[in-house]
């Protein structure tokens, strides 16, 4: 990846903003858009003694997933960074600049290796049989009944059948949706997602399921 033209593109556009601006992009993001449970690959370029090795650097350390959307995201922020007053994270801070910084997060913060952690884990657990729980509107509570060579069955009717497996997908579908990132926690034991949101634009995250918990069915 390293001498790819797009990544020496990258390189060099990443040096220009780093000798020109007061604040150092894409690290200023770390401080600006980075949340605890995040873990962006652009945060770790160590000691660095120019700009041209501090660029090198942190695209050397980059997926080719991640290097790809973090060149928009660093060429969008940019303005706002040369600005003599930086305004604060709030109003919708980078508003213009979400749907680029969505997709770099779902690119670039460790969530599609979060997922197949879960993956994995749900995997070893062994559970195939389960009974599935999560929270509709309010508290109102559905039901899903998993079991190996039936077809799930969920209470009440109208509710959606949702199982291990499809949450799982949908977190996928979400890492790949442009301007989208999901926001996703998983169960430390068994690995289920327990509960998922959709982070885009400047609204705050529209929830798509929570409260889920697993009992399996022995």
């Amino acid at each position: 990846m390293g001498g790819s033209s797009q990544v020496q593109s990258a390189v060099a556009e990443c040096r220009t903003y780093c000798e020109t601006l007061d604040y150092l992009l894409p690290q200023a993001l770390c401080e600006d858009w980075n949340r605890p449970e995040w873990d962006p690959q652009f945060c770790h370029s160590g000691p660095w003694t120019s700009c041209a090795d501090y660029c090198s650097r942190v695209y050397e350390a980059l997926t080719p997933a991640c290097a790809a959307q973090l060149q928009p995201v660093v060429r969008c922020v940019a303005p706002t960074y040369a600005t003599p007053n930086i305004p604060p994270p709030a109003a919708c801070w980078l508003g213009e600049c979400r749907a680029q910084l969505f997709s770099m997060t779902s690119a670039c913060y460790g969530l599609q290796e979060k997922l197949a952690v879960a993956r994995a884990t749900w995997q070893a657990s062994g559970v195939v049989d389960y009974q599935l729980t999560y929270s509709r509107i309010g508290d109102v509570k559905a039901r899903v009944v998993v079991q190996t060579g039936s077809e799930p069955v969920v209470t009440p009717a109208d509710a959606f059948a949702w199982t291990v497996p499809k949450l799982f997908d949908e977190v996928e579908r979400a890492l790949h949706e442009p301007g989208v990132a999901p926001s996703v926690t998983y169960d430390r034991t068994l690995g289920y997602v327990v509960s998922l949101a959709r982070e885009e634009g400047c609204a705050r995250a529209s929830e798509q399921v929570t409260g889920i918990q697993i009992e399996p069915v022995r």
